[in-house]
């Protein structure tokens, strides 16, 4: 009995342990976060967080996509000022931009363009990012964001500059564009 107990006990750990990452490719709808988006053939998505989506294709290290909605009554982790529901797309940036620049665990962030951008057929902005890791390593990022309703939803792409950056922002751009709010 208790070797059957242990065997049990083996194989659940297992099993928990292959659900961490799992195969992505095509339509992916997150209704508790009211949205749908087609993620990249060949990416995997981390499967333990239920309010966002984190996906990579080698690592998140190497390069990493992340989708989420935040509430606008949650303030940026960082950010010094508050998200109101009538701001512009812009003034939303610039507190996107204040919570990116105010967050320890990066340095040296420049705002390499800042402008307007469609999302879901609405507007909204597209930020690109150079900034620093801790560790001293180059990445570069892309930022969309859009202010619908009571929530920011915010697409993040981030990689190191050299090599990875430019060899997955295609597939991040097809991913962007497909994004759809599903009550609008």
């Amino acid at each position: 009995m208790k070797d059957k107990i242990i065997s049990l006990f083996i194989v659940c750990l297992m099993l928990a342990g292959c659900a961490t990452w799992v195969d992505v490719g095509g339509q992916y709808e997150m209704s508790s976060q009211n949205f749908s988006i087609d993620l990249p053939e060949g990416w995997r998505r981390y499967n333990l967080i239920s309010d966002q989506i984190i996906i990579t294709k080698e690592g998140v290290g190497l390069q990493k996509v992340v989708i989420k909605r935040t509430a606008i009554d949650e303030k940026l982790p960082f950010a010094q000022k508050k998200i109101l529901a009538d701001m512009l797309p812009q003034e939303v940036a610039e507190i996107v931009i204040d919570n990116l620049r105010s967050n320890p665990d990066i340095a040296n962030a420049v705002v390499v363009a800042n402008g307007p951008a469609e999302i879901s057929g609405q507007p909204g902005f597209k930020l690109v990012v150079t900034f620093q890791t801790k560790e001293g390593l180059n990445k570069k990022g892309v930022f969309y964001g859009l202010l619908a309703g009571d929530n920011l939803y915010q697409i993040v792409y981030a990689a190191p500059q050299r090599y990875y950056f430019d060899k997955d922002l295609q597939a991040f751009e097809a991913t962007v564009s497909s994004f759809k709010l599903l009550d609008s």
